[in-house]
């Protein structure tokens, strides 16, 4: 039976390509040296016709929004670290040391597809904070938007479409267009789907956006199992967080591959299973999988649409043990939208780009208390009451190097 991993869901509209100039890590540090200092409007506006070319570690994007706290600032730096997720990181940022014998390759991997085998098991009950910013592009001309639902992951046939409507907007680059904050619960060894989201300000009106569940385990184990049958190869050594990461690239054919792309325009539903690729990065001591990203592309004729996946893992502490969950994820889309006339003429379709930044926040022990009450607490003759099942605090998250973190 296939596994499911992710869910994305969003809505579709039309953007033109716009020109941005492109920039290394080191050239972004120094144009952030030059401008330090400035207002946060102008500070943003020198960032907003950049684009990187090179990956961002977790610990220089943190040194970037320290200095330049400013919301609009911290909007455009979190827009480059994400559009960049999925690139090389920079020269500067890889260990040059020699690669593993193949020997020790495969007793790495075999250490990661033992620690995803065990990861499930050995969490505790917990809940987490979802925090999700939602960017997106707004379409310059007046054009059908179709509302088509794309979920990679589980099937859900719930999953309604709405009919086309006319939009005539101004063309404005990715921004933001919403934030929300949902609390996601693990229980006996499963992730629950997410329930209740409170929405934040400029909360988006759009009525799907692009979403993301399964961070917790199922994406581990539906890449990690179609990997080890697929195409490994070694990558690098990249620094981390106090020690070296092992990084491997891996490709799964379609033919071999397990996750599931439900794409649902209007009244259909068709299910694919596409080829996909990315990178693993593990700590070498433990298995432990550190950051983990997906890139599918869809078959014919589909094969104009992109998807996107990243999460980074790294020690939290939940009660009084460290495990190794969920800290950042982004995921990213590409979907072409044309205009029935345009599209059976063969013409160019366009594309828009929608993107999520989410930050797991908030650990805490699921537990459960009970109050007995008796006629003695001056209560007369008032019956016990039942046990409520609530969440305790535990202490907060920590999502810096823990030593010796236990391994789920």
């Amino acid at each position: 039976m296939r596994k499911w991993a992710v869910v994305l869901l969003l809505a579709v509209s039309a953007w033109p390509a716009m020109a941005a100039r492109s920039v290394t890590v080191g050239q972004l540090e120094q144009l952030l040296d030059r401008i330090r200092g400035k207002s946060d409007g102008k500070v943003a506006q020198e960032l907003s016709d950049l684009e990187l070319t090179e990956r961002v570690s977790p610990a220089r994007l943190a040194h970037w929004e320290k200095d330049f706290p400013g919301s609009r600032s911290h909007e455009a730096l979190i827009k480059l670290a994400d559009l960049a997720a999925f690139l090389n990181p920079p020269a500067g940022d890889v260990v040059p040391i020699p690669g593993p014998d193949s020997g020790t390759q495969e007793r790495m991997l075999e250490l990661a597809t033992e620690y995803v085998k065990t990861t499930i098991t050995r969490l505790p009950n917990f809940i987490a904070t979802r925090e999700t910013t939602h960017f997106e592009d707004t379409p310059s001309m007046q054009m059908p938007i179709a509302s088509a639902p794309l979920m990679v992951g589980r099937m859900s046939r719930s999953t309604s479409t709405l009919g086309p409507s006319m939009s005539s907007t101004e063309y404005k680059s990715l921004h933001r267009t919403g934030t929300s904050s949902t609390m996601v619960t693990y229980r006996d060894g499963s992730e629950v789907q997410d329930t209740d989201t409170q929405p934040g300000k400029n909360q988006s009106k759009s009525p799907k956006v692009l979403k993301t569940v399964g961070e917790f385990g199922p994406i581990l184990a539906i890449v990690m199992g179609d990997a080890m049958r697929g195409e490994v190869t070694w990558q690098r050594w990249e620094q981390g967080a106090s020690e070296p990461v092992a990084v491997f690239r891996y490709v799964v054919p379609e033919e071999q591959s397990n996750y599931l792309v439900v794409l649902s325009p209007e009244d259909k539903i068709k299910d694919i299973y596409p080829g996909y690729g990315g990178e693993i990065a593990i700590d070498p001591a433990t298995g432990a999988i550190l950051r983990i990203s997906v890139v599918s592309g869809l078959p014919p004729p589909y094969q104009a649409m992109q998807t996107a996946i990243l999460v980074e893992y790294a020690p939290v502490t939940i009660g009084e043990q460290s495990y190794i969950c969920p800290v950042r994820g982004v995921a990213f889309t590409k979907v072409p939208v044309a205009h029935d006339a345009a599209a059976q003429a063969g013409s160019a379709v366009s594309v828009q780009t929608q993107l999520n930044d989410v930050a797991f926040t908030q650990y805490h022990l699921f537990r459960s208390k009970a109050r007995i009450v008796t006629g003695e607490s001056g209560r007369g003759d008032a019956p016990a009451e039942s046990p409520a099942a609530v969440p305790l605090p535990a202490p907060a998250a920590s999502t810096g190097a823990t030593p010796s973190p236990q391994q789920p």
